[in-house]
Parts: structure tokens; C-alpha cells; sequence
């Protein structure tokens, strides 16, 4: 059984089989209710996947205040039919500004002109969902609809000094890894994502 589990304090991680590798949908635990960020490929996902994960950690589908689409690529936002179906009044956030208490959705564009993330303050960290994809993933090499657009999202992060993770949605080429931790190592990934834009 895929399980969600604790990437970050209060942020968890599921990882959903997709074609050859997976995409990540995201649990970020508040005070108040939880958010959950991006919903899987497929009706089926949700149903085998998401739904018996939430369940293991104690969490049901009514329970979650909103979901984070990080853009509408089918692999993140497959399973939001599903979804609303179960829970109809379902909060979906899809543009940038605040979402709870230190959680906020952060323009990402570049990858494709909707694209955000979520910048959780309590933890410092950028879950960029495709917002940033070194040289890509499998099949999928780096692909930006606007890379002028993709160029000044990662200059803007470079200036954002609050940024100290950033969580992929998957585990991206040259690092082979989902997740980026401190600083340093942030500043390293975004020089690192100018070398493979489509210009």
C-alpha cells in the first residue's frame, strides 16, 4: 500500500504510481484543517490510493479545507473530478495568495502559465510541484511553455531568502531526488535548472 509519510513537520508526502515513475500529492497538516496539494492522475487513484491513505493516517476527504492544484496537467489534477464528486464544496485553490496561517500559494509560471506552488513558512519550504524540473523526469525532459516566464521564476526564488527546501512532485534528473534540503542546496538546484530550459 502507498503511504503518506512525514517529508517536513506537518507536511506529508504520497507518492502515486504514474506510468513508469510517480507523482506526489501533498497532506500539510494545520492547526485548523488540513490542505491537501494536487489529487493524482485518475479517478482510480483517488479511489486506491488516495482516499485509503488518508484513511490509514486518520484523515477523511470531508475533513480537508481545500485542495492546491499546482497546475492542470493531468497528473496532478486527474483525480479532481473524483474528488469533487465525494466532496462537492471542496475549496479549490489555484491562484496565488494566501491559503491558512503561514501557508500561501506561490506563482510558479514557466512550466505552464498557471503553475504554483505551496510556500509553508512554518517550514521554509516550496512544494513546487513541476514549478521547477532540473532536466526533467523519464520520458518527460524539461518542458516550459514560457521559458522567459520559467527564467523569472527562478530568479524570484533566488531572491527569496525564505526558501530554504523546495519538495518536487517527482524525483527529478540531475539529482534523481524529490526533495531539496537548505539553502545552499536550493541555490545549487536553481543554477543547476537554468542549464536545461528550452530557449
Amino acid at each position: 500500500m502507498n503511504r503518506f509519510y512525514e517529508e517536513l513537520a506537518g507536511i506529508y508526502r504520497l507518492r502515486v504510481p504514474f506510468e513508469a515513475i510517480y507523482t506526489s500529492v501533498f497532506l500539510i497538516r494545520l492547526s485548523t484543517d488540513p490542505i491537501l496539494v494536487d489529487c493524482a492522475t485518475t479517478d482510480t487513484d483517488v479511489d486506491t490510493v488516495i482516499l485509503p491513505a488518508l484513511e490509514e493516517i486518520g484523515v477523511s476527504l470531508s475533513e480537508i479545507d481545500g485542495i492546491v492544484l499546482t497546475h492542470r496537467h493531468g497528473d496532478h489534477a486527474g483525480g479532481l473530478k473524483r474528488i469533487l464528486e465525494i466532496v462537492p464544496d471542496i475549496d479549490v485553490i489555484a491562484d496565488e495568495g494566501p491559503i491558512a496561517d503561514g501557508l500561501f500559494a506561490y506563482a510558479l509560471p514557466g512550466h505552464t502559465e498557471d503553475c504554483i506552488g505551496v510556500l509553508d513558512m512554518r517550514t521554509h519550504t516550496l512544494i513546487s510541484g513541476d514549478g521547477l524540473q532540473g532536466a526533467g523526469v523519464d520520458k518527460y525532459r524539461c518542458y516550459t511553455q514560457n521559458p522567459r516566464a520559467y527564467l523569472e521564476t527562478i530568479a524570484k526564488i533566488q531572491k527569496d531568502k525564505r526558501i530554504q527546501s523546495v519538495l518536487f512532485s517527482h524525483a527529478y534528473e540531475p539529482w534523481f531526488a524529490d526533495r531539496i534540503l537548505g539553502r545552499a542546496a536550493v541555490l545549487d538546484c536553481l543554477t543547476a535548472c537554468l542549464k536545461y530550459i528550452e530557449r
